[in-house]
């Protein structure tokens, strides 16, 4: 599978359902770089900076290759990156086995991995933003466990996801991961049928843009707006659900930035639930 740096839109909407703004409330080395999975360097033209954070690189990875692939996209220092998407077949082949994707600090650099065992697609976005600023440590949810506090509820903490496992899980509507505030914290949890989890990371960004959720029909999907970008905005999932287990690059959730229009979008198919949160 080669690069797929624009995914098509599909936009006949079956179910959407907008969320206002929010308020305030593995690691290893990286393995040798396969072929055909080279990471795709998005266009970071949404970075020119007049207040706020930069954006600090869009990428995205895909494979149908087994085993564990992945490879270094740039420095975690001053740089924080986060899932902005998730395609593709999360069920493994052999009961007990995992499948997952994200990204993760190896070796002073941020990594970006697909890990699965049954020959299907899948891929994931990731979206940097050029800050580190009171970075937390990445803490890890699995169905079965308690909501995993992040950090306490700050005015300028916001938290998004890093990465997606999946063991059983993440073959139903319903089944989902995501992070939230109450107002006094920042939590990872979900709900899942099967085994799986995710894992998340907080750091300090200026400004809240406010929040998303859109959860297409199934079978069906569509792309809405998110966020305008009138200098430097950002946009991430905080949030994601719904059956991952078709063999797509095209099948899932994504955040991009479309320069045409200015905003950032969100596509969601056949099923699936996408929360994005939008910072400065």
């Amino acid at each position: 599978m080669h690069s797929m740096c624009s995914r098509q839109a599909v936009r006949n909407l079956l179910f959407a359902l907008p969320l206002t703004a929010l308020t305030v409330g593995c690691g290893g080395e990286p393995l040798e770089q396969p072929t055909d999975t080279a990471p795709v360097a998005g266009d970071e033209s949404p970075a020119q900076v007049e207040q706020g954070v930069a954006l600090g690189g869009t990428y995205w990875w895909g494979t149908s290759t087994n085993g564990f692939t992945s490879t270094a996209i740039g420095t975690a220092t001053n740089r924080t990156c986060f899932l902005s998407g998730v395609q593709g077949n999360l069920v493994p082949r052999v009961t007990g086995s995992w499948s997952g994707t994200g990204t993760f600090i190896s070796g002073g650099n941020w990594t970006v991995y697909v890990n699965q065992n049954n020959s299907k697609a899948l891929s994931t976005g990731i979206q940097c933003l050029a800050t580190a600023a009171n970075r937390t440590a990445v803490v890890s949810w699995y169905q079965g466990s308690a909501a995993k506090l992040l950090g306490a509820a700050t005015a300028q903490r916001r938290c998004f996801l890093t990465s997606i496992e999946a063991s059983g899980g993440f073959n139903s509507n319903s089944d989902y991961v995501r992070v939230w505030s109450d107002g006094l914290n920042w939590y990872l949890g979900g709900n899942l049928a099967g085994d799986g989890g995710g894992s998340a990371v907080c750091v300090d960004v200026p400004e809240n843009h406010g929040g998303w959720l859109w959860v297409a029909g199934d079978p069906g999907g569509f792309t809405e707006n998110l966020a305008y970008n009138p200098d430097s905005v950002a946009c991430l999932l905080s949030g994601i659900g719904g059956h991952f287990n078709t063999s797509s690059y095209t099948d899932g959730v994504s955040i991009d930035y479309n320069a045409g229009t200015r905003f950032w979008e969100m596509t969601v198919v056949n099923g699936k639930r996408g929360w994005g949160n939008c910072v400065k």
